[in-house]
């Protein structure tokens, strides 16, 4: 899962509404627009990260991934820490065959927002599927799930289907040691 990056209430009148601009332009899939909105608040506002993160989306859709990526290592030199730039960063280490350096990022999102419902999803999709970690992804899915005001039914399915593996992965160890439990 993937969203635009947002940035604090707080910013100056026409950065906000510049954002606004971008992030709707992004959602409606004028990635032109939206790119050379992105583009501007940068020159105006090269300290805010997040119109980094969001130029790094357009870039990613586009199959530009090193540019997506030294927009994402721009916006993490402004902030280490930034939970949708180490979120973004996850999702395209984890396209490029990078599995452990996309876990970390996705932990140093939650890191800083414990219960930042796309890093939870995006990590426990890595622990899951690229990594066969069942119970680290389990326990993601369920944060993920704990995260939201209303369940995710596709992930729900999954966790039932997690619970049901692990079980049947730990009644098989417990059978190989000769404990019938």
């Amino acid at each position: 899962m993937r969203g635009p990056a947002g940035e604090p209430a707080d910013l100056p009148g026409d950065a906000l509404s510049s954002h606004s601009a971008a992030v709707e332009a992004m959602q409606s899939g004028d990635d032109a627009a939206a790119l050379a909105e992105l583009e501007r608040l940068i020159a105006a506002y090269p300290e805010l990260p997040g119109p980094r993160v969001n130029a790094a989306i357009l870039h990613r859709r586009a199959g530009r991934i090193d540019a997506a990526r030294e927009s994402l290592e721009r916006a993490l030199a402004i902030d280490p820490d930034h939970p949708e730039a180490n979120n973004e960063l996850g999702i395209l280490l984890r396209e490029i065959g990078e599995f452990d350096a996309a876990e970390a990022a996705y932990r140093r999102a939650l890191a800083r927002r414990p219960d930042y419902a796309l890093a939870l999803y995006n990590l426990g999709v890595l622990l899951d599927v690229y990594l066969r970690r069942p119970t680290d992804a389990l326990e993601c899915y369920e944060a993920y799930q704990a995260a939201l005001p209303e369940p995710d039914e596709r992930v729900s399915r999954w966790i039932v289907d997690l619970r049901r593996r692990i079980g049947a992965d730990d009644a098989a160890a417990r059978l190989a040691r000769g404990d019938r439990g």
